[in-house]
């Protein structure tokens, strides 16, 4: 009896737990049917939409002004065009359908989509024109799946004109994108690739903004959960001058060669022309192999800035720091004279002045004026090598300037230390002979001649070469001018000569009316002057041009480089560039002067 009362308090019991279960099902039963059925269709709803996206807002690069502010880089508005394959029912037809629109070919298309990422847009054509939106818009339900976006690109109105200063702008390389000062950009940004932009890239670039939009499973946008509109890069105030720069561009006239005119108390780059050149505003939606090949692959080396790249025996020019250094070293006196009967024999070699029937006698003064060869082959001989170096070195040839451009090179200043140590071979006499005017194994950049004329015309002062002025309105710090130290009376002598080069020497064709102008001409032998002589109308080895100058002589605003390659003699050949470059300046038209009675030598 005890047994089956027990039995029934435990039946009891289980009938409880199977109804509280039985119950529970049902209510997990009729929960099930309320989600999946009755609200079946709102929860699907909600799981297709819960998904979202960045979009990045490309934030416009900052503007580059000259010096009175004129715009010389810009933004302008651009159309590109995009396909969203997920947003297509048939993505072959669509394909098709937009290929015959923009008249490109389908495989293109089917190119860029097969390297893209995952509910990703990809770009199909850039810089559309306003016909192809249209086109576009007009065909808008035949193409679901295309989009039109507006986005800035990179506009250069004065086109060639100061590409090398300016540079240009292009996609990101996979190479860049591993560099630190590339950090946190993505594959498809454009930077900076040559000149001013990629020296500012990352000021310039501002801060790109971004959409976070609400996205259903096939990735179409559905609403727009945050934004944050982009920031403008700053704009970079530079020192050029447009209306210098133009004419700059004007006197070389298609020639080869480059120039650069500086400020020279502050270092202030007011114009900078190196030709031939090239349109950056052909980068800016990226560039066609076979136009890229073209540009690599020219001997006119259009994408080389020779204004700092560009390295060449300085010739003459050189004889300004000949005449600082014996002048400062008292190896000479303003008073010192050589004879020169059109020769020097030295060390069992003859070599050649500049005039084959010899100036006569020659002091410091008229050897400037006249580039008497025999005076400064004298001068180099009582220097010796290692002054001349020492020297050379102190007016900033043989090392970067330090002007805010990438891939400044240094020039070449020869030793007996530099010799023995790169060609394993010691020095020799006669070279300190060829280098003493300048040429050689000397070499220089433009722009380090232009401040060696700076230098001259600033009471010794060394500047540091600078294009920009302020970045977003907050002015640039710049490097105060490093005193040389030299004496002032071995600058008035050495500024008097350059006077008279241009008053009475070889420089004539670079006067102007009513402004004293300084100078110096050179001419940078490419072969030898035997070879020379025996083919003289081979242009490939006629030497290059050269002419440095500052103005006015005695109170200077201006000081530049000429180098016009091929040209013959510096007096032939870049002075009247120079004189064209100056007249602008000085606001002075009309052509170069006449001569005042003196002849061109066959080389400076």
């Amino acid at each position: 009896m005890r047994i089956y009362e027990d039995l029934r308090v435990v039946q009891t019991r289980l009938g409880v737990l199977q109804s509280v279960a039985l119950g529970l099902l049902a209510l997990l039963g009729i929960q099930f049917w309320n989600l999946q059925v009755v609200r079946g269709r709102y929860f699907k709803l909600l799981a297709d939409n819960n998904r979202s996206r960045s979009v990045a807002l490309a934030a416009p690069r900052g503007a580059l002004l000259d010096r009175g502010g004129r715009v010389l880089v810009e933004n302008r508005p651009s159309f590109n065009v995009l396909l969203t394959p997920e947003h297509a029912d048939d993505l072959d037809a669509e394909v098709a359908r937009l290929a015959r629109t923009l008249e490109m070919g389908e495989a293109q298309i089917r190119e860029r989509v097969a390297r893209r990422a995952l509910f990703r847009p990809v770009v199909v054509k850039t810089d559309v024109t306003l016909a192809d939106v249209a086109a576009l818009e007009a065909r808008r339900l035949e193409l679901p799946a295309v989009s039109v976006e507006v986005v800035p690109l990179r506009s250069y109105p004065l086109a060639a004109a100061a590409a090398h200063a300016l540079g240009r702008v292009g996609e990101i390389s996979d190479r860049q994108l591993q560099l630190p000062e590339y950090e946190g950009l993505n594959p498809g940004a454009l930077v900076g690739q040559a000149g001013l932009e990629s020296q500012y890239n990352r000021s310039l670039m501002g801060k790109d903004g971004y959409r976070r939009v609400i996205v259903n499973s096939r990735g179409l946008e559905v609403n727009e959960a945050q934004r944050r509109p982009p920031v403008d890069g700053p704009a970079l105030t530079l020192t050029l001058d447009s209306r210098l720069q133009a004419a700059m561009d004007r006197a070389f006239a298609g020639r080869a060669g480059s120039a650069v005119a500086l400020d020279p108390e502050t270092g202030e780059i007011l114009a900078m022309t190196s030709t031939p050149a090239y349109d950056p505003n052909e980068f800016t939606t990226g560039m066609e192999p076979a136009v890229w090949a073209r540009l690599t692959s020219n001997p006119g080396t259009p994408l080389m800035n020779r204004v700092i790249q560009g390295t060449y025996a300085p010739g003459s020019t050189f004889k300004i720091v000949l005449a600082t250094a014996g002048l400062e070293e008292r190896v000479i006196t303003p008073e010192t004279t050589f004879y020169c009967p059109g020769y020097l024999a030295v060390y069992n070699t003859v070599f050649r002045c500049a005039k084959a029937s010899g100036h006569g006698m020659m002091d410091v003064h008229h050897a400037i004026a006249q580039s008497c060869n025999v005076f400064f082959y004298n001068v180099g001989i009582r220097l010796e090598i290692s002054r001349i170096a020492a020297y050379a070195k102190r007016l900033g040839l043989g090392a970067v300037t330090g002007i805010d451009l990438p891939h400044e090179v240094s020039g070449l200043i020869p030793s007996p230390e530099w010799k023995m140590r790169v060609l394993k071979t010691p020095w020799y006499g006669g070279e300190t002979v060829s280098v003493a005017i300048g040429q050689g194994q000397v070499s220089a950049t433009p722009l380090q001649m232009a401040r060696v004329a700076a230098a001259i015309a600033n009471g010794g002062k060394l500047v540091r070469p600078h294009l920009v002025k302020s970045v977003g309105g907050q002015p640039q710090e710049i490097d105060t001018p490093r005193d040389l130290g030299l004496k002032p009376e071995t600058l008035a002598i050495v500024k008097s000569g350059m006077k008279a080069v241009v008053a009475e020497g070889t420089g004539w064709r670079a006067r102007l009316p009513g402004v004293d102008v300084a100078g110096k001409t050179g001419s940078a032998q490419v072969v030898a002057k035997s070879r020379l002589e025996k083919t003289p109308t081979a242009t490939a080895i006629i030497p290059h041009g050269w002419f440095v100058a500052f103005a006015p002589a005695d109170h200077p605003r201006i000081a530049l480089a000429v180098l016009v390659e091929h040209a013959g003699s510096g007096g032939e050949g870049a002075a009247p560039v120079a004189h064209d470059i100056l007249a602008a300046f000085f606001g002075l038209g009309g052509e170069a002067p006449g001569a005042p009675g003196v002849t061109d030598t066959e080389a400076e």
